[in-house]
């Protein structure tokens, strides 16, 4: 077995027995799925009825909280265990399992794709582009992506998810996890095709849970450090997730 086969079983095991040990893999608090949602509703402007896949879906979070823009949801996870807490929640959408870098779904079968803090768990730039000309093949014309995920130049992420920080954490971390830049996500869109990209830091994405018990402690603050930077003339550069939107034209 080769070393990315490794990592990717590695990475269905952690999140089987997460959603084992904890039911649902949800960790943002309800204030970040208002702020993401509202993002969504602004940059991608869904459609009552479009097809939207949220390709690495956990046990559906996020694409819970899609219900509220009538869209034909359907969420794919290479995890079992995630798909099947999914299915027993699904508010309307259908859950498969699947591997994102080759889902063997139809071409343009989708008018909206969505990795929801799904990306920055593709270590390298190449397989990251794997990932994203799946779901360029995936989208119709003028069909439109929208993903989030933790942001490298975040002071807040780098201290807790960067190796290199004296207070890094690997609690809750997979081996994959790495944190991305705009300009990296950028370039690896238009890699894979993707037109009209933007890509912007953005805060208010405050968490629930943490998996770290120290960490913990210090949530509150980091909450409330969130509130602050949602304001801050900084956010598109330092915000604690970078949010991608980009369109097949």
């Amino acid at each position: 077995m080769s070393e990315g086969e490794q990592r990717h079983d590695r990475e269905i095991e952690f999140f089987d027995r997460f959603a084992a040990e904890h039911g649902e893999y949800d960790v943002l608090a309800d204030g970040a799925y208002a702020r993401l949602t509202g993002l969504f509703e602004e940059r991608v402007r869904p459609r009552r009825g479009e097809r939207c896949i949220d390709l690495g879906c956990g046990t559906g979070a996020f694409t819970a909280h899609l219900a509220r823009f009538d869209l034909d949801r359907t969420g794919m996870d290479i995890s079992p265990m995630s798909v099947q807490r999914a299915n027993e929640h699904s508010n309307g959408a259908r859950f498969v399992v699947g591997d994102i870098t080759k889902t063997d779904l139809p071409e343009a079968s989708f008018d909206i794709i969505v990795y929801s803090g799904v990306l920055h768990h593709f270590a390298s730039r190449a397989s990251r582009e794997q990932v994203l000309q799946e779901g360029f093949r995936l989208l119709s014309k003028g069909g439109r992506l929208f993903a989030f995920d933790p942001n490298a130049h975040s002071p807040s992420m780098w201290l807790y998810r960067d190796p290199r920080s004296p207070l890094f954490s690997s609690k809750g971390k997979t081996d994959n996890e790495v944190l991305l830049s705009r300009r990296e996500l950028q370039q690896e869109l238009s890699a894979a095709g993707f037109s009209k990209i933007d890509v912007r830091g953005v805060s208010g994405i405050e968490f629930r849970y943490v998996e770290s018990s120290a960490a913990r402690i210090v949530l509150p603050a980091y909450n409330f450090y969130e509130r602050l930077m949602r304001h801050s003339p900084f956010e598109s550069r330092l915000g604690t997730f970078v949010v991608s939107c980009a369109e097949k034209v």
